[in-house]
């Protein structure tokens, strides 16, 4: 699948096309669908694109970045289910493997009842044409926002930094599982935006990129425990007449309850380091 054509001016717009052209040039010209690890890269894409975007903040409408990250959402949502029910598996066996360490109990049709599922997910995979659906991005990106007032990339970092920021201290004064996914999401972006912009970081920068990175991970694993723990409690809420994938079911909900409250606690020792100063602590050079 080829490249598109190159445009200039507004830095942010040329970062997302680059970062658009490297992943197309990684997709196969055909209709198969696509792999788990392509599924992963392009998912990553977005999540870059919408950082970038958040750049715009100080200096666009509500209303103009809506109007791009829109389109940008509804890649990733058509992928969504690929990658939900993967991971899903991918959580269970993690778990079980823990659990049935220190636990005796048979949770084989839990694992049996999501590999079909992940199995059925993926053959019934249907999703738009990367190449079409990333130009389309890219013609509204022009449109709404490239050439209009350009970024300043100090206060975009600051306003990425600072939410990301207040969503960590609401998580710590709150057992609500959507603050902890908010904080993730603008923490990701914060840590995007510095691995795009910083090209040279400093040794005090590395050891806050590498610190982001791991409270990403840590409230990544924290959210994919929550989709788990929603889907369980959707295969309860069904009349399946199988009493042994009820029980495993039971016992696993049981279980990610107590694992969940340790992963709050984790994400918390970590926020106070990483969100310790009031501003965004990162300098970009002149």
């Amino acid at each position: 699948m080829g490249a598109m054509t190159k445009s200039s001016t507004d830095p942010v717009f040329e970062i997302a096309r680059q970062r658009i052209n490297k992943l197309l040039k990684k997709i196969p010209a055909t209709e198969a669908p696509l792999s788990p690890a392509l599924v992963h890269s392009l998912r990553v894409c977005t999540k870059r694109l919408r950082a970038l975007l958040q750049l715009y903040r100080p200096v666009a409408s509500k209303t103009a970045i809506k109007k791009v990250d829109q389109p940008i959402k509804a890649i990733a949502g058509a992928y969504a289910g690929q990658r939900d029910s993967a991971v899903q598996y991918a959580t269970l066996c993690h778990l079980v493997e823990l659990y049935q360490q220190s636990q005796n109990h048979d949770l084989q049709p839990l694992l049996s009842y999501y590999a079909i599922k992940q199995e059925r997910v993926e053959a019934e995979a249907a999703a738009p044409d990367p190449g079409a659906a990333f130009t389309a991005v890219i013609e509204i990106w022009k449109a709404r926002l490239k050439g209009r007032q350009v970024p300043d990339f100090e206060s975009g970092l600051e306003y990425a930094y600072r939410k990301a920021r207040k969503l960590a201290y609401e998580a710590e004064s709150s057992d609500d599982d959507e603050v902890y996914h908010q904080c993730r999401k603008w923490t990701k972006y914060y840590l995007y935006q510095l691995q795009m912009l910083v090209d040279s970081p400093r040794p005090k920068e590395k050891a806050l990129i590498k610190h982001l990175k791991t409270l990403g991970i840590l409230l990544g694993e924290f959210h994919d425990r929550c989709v788990l723990e929603q889907s369980l409690n959707r295969l309860l809420d069904k009349t399946v007449n199988d009493e042994p994938l009820e029980q495993a079911a039971l016992l696993m909900l049981t279980w990610l309850m107590e694992q969940k409250r340790l992963d709050k606690k984790q994400c918390q020792e970590w926020f106070e380091g990483v969100f310790s100063r009031p501003h965004n602590p990162v300098r970009l050079k002149r």
